[in-house]
């Protein structure tokens, strides 16, 4: 769990790094012409700008780490649902079990795409295209 949650953090700070360089610079200075401090800075111009990209490593981490969880659980006897899948298909043979669990992965993998989706879509709806 440690290695996870180190190699977690530090590929998102880089992730989170890369896409606050990619802020563009004209916005932050017009906003430092109008007076704002640098928490102004941060809420109006960074944040809304990098948001996407913020909740999308955000959320690929999170899969990788329960894709990982998993397999670790699963050839590692580190526990949870990979243990259990471990024990179900290699010491006991119950295929029903094997089944649900397998179902059980993918429908919270399902799950977590649709809501990364809509998240993406509520706070940062797409601009209608004109027709002109």
């Amino acid at each position: 769990m440690l290695g996870m949650l180190f190699h977690s953090i530090a590929y998102l700070v880089k992730a989170f790094s890369e896409a606050f360089e990619e802020v563009d610079q004209g916005i932050i200075e017009a906003l430092r012409a109008t007076g704002a401090n640098w928490w102004h800075i941060v809420v109006h111009a960074v944040l809304p700008s990098t948001f996407t990209y913020l909740l999308s490593w955000t959320f690929l981490r999170f899969e990788i780490n329960f894709a990982v969880a998993v397999a670790m659980g699963a050839a590692a006897g580190a526990g949870g649902i990979g243990f259990e899948l471990f024990m179900a298909s290699g010491f006991y043979f119950d295929l029903r079990e094997v089944g649900m669990i397998t179902y059980m992965i993918l429908v919270f993998a399902i799950i977590l795409e649709i809501l990364s989706t809509k998240m993406k879509e509520r706070y940062f709806p797409t601009p209608a295209k004109s027709t002109n």
